[in-house]
């Protein structure tokens, strides 16, 4: 009863390397990201969870639902493949990305209605329940995501000084956490190097030290972005 539609995930790889191409996150939701584009799932986020087994358990669906989920999974599968094999994805072209952008959407909320009429009105609220929790779990971007998000937003009477001020100490945030995350690595890495080479002799780190020459650090040539800003253009090489 349990089981992940192993063509979906398939299906879903391909279609994921081909959102790349687009510049799109995958699996992020529409909210505010480091991106500058948000990214439909054609598939529906509801549908991709509903294959989960561990959601299927904390969900209690039965096997008539699970029958109607396959094949409502069947179904995306299709036209997404149909979709994508239709040649309309060029990310040269302007027009058609925001085609394909408005197609993308349009199936996206055509899997939603298809995981909606499935669920009972419990199930389709815890299920949003986990969606949110594990999306939160995603650091300051999964957390403004789930703030920002139009239900959720209106159900919590933000006011827009509140979203103004998510937005911002998001982005102050996103900029600490990954400057703390470089010093935790770079920290791990030193600690690491040292437990290795203490099992070395003194005239083996020597000629260790010899065969690893200067230092050298190999830099990311992106920078970490604030939240809506998007990816400035790599430098040229020095020549």
């Amino acid at each position: 009863m349990y089981r992940v539609c192993r063509p979906l995930a398939v299906a879903a790889c391909a279609f994921w390397l081909n959102a790349l191409a687009f510049g799109q996150p995958p699996g992020l939701p529409s909210p505010p990201t480091p991106f500058s584009r948000p990214f439909s799932n054609p598939y529906g986020r509801s549908l991709e969870w509903l294959a989960n087994p561990q959601v299927q358990e904390e969900l209690q669906l039965t096997n008539d639902q699970w029958d109607k989920i396959k094949q409502a999974q069947d179904e995306m599968r299709k036209k997404v493949r149909e979709l994508y094999r239709s040649g309309e994805f060029d990310p040269r072209d302007p027009q058609k990305r925001q085609q394909a952008d408005q197609k993308l959407k349009a199936l996206s909320d055509e899997a939603e209605s298809k995981a909606r009429a499935i669920l009972t009105p419990a199930q389709a609220e815890r299920l949003q329940q986990m969606i949110r929790q594990t999306q939160m779990d995603w650091g300051s971007l999964g957390i403004i995501g789930v703030l920002l998000d139009k239900d959720v937003g209106e159900k919590l009477g933000l006011t827009e000084q509140q979203r103004d001020d998510l937005r911002r100490t998001q982005a102050q945030v996103f900029e600490e956490n990954n400057r703390k995350l470089d010093e935790f690595r770079r920290q791990l890495r030193a600690d690491t190097r040292e437990k290795m080479f203490s099992l070395l002799t003194d005239e083996q780190r020597k000629t260790l030290e010899g065969l690893l020459g200067p230092r050298f650090e190999l830099k990311s040539p992106v920078k970490s972005l604030p939240a809506g800003q998007a990816t400035a253009d790599q430098p040229k090489p020095k020549t």
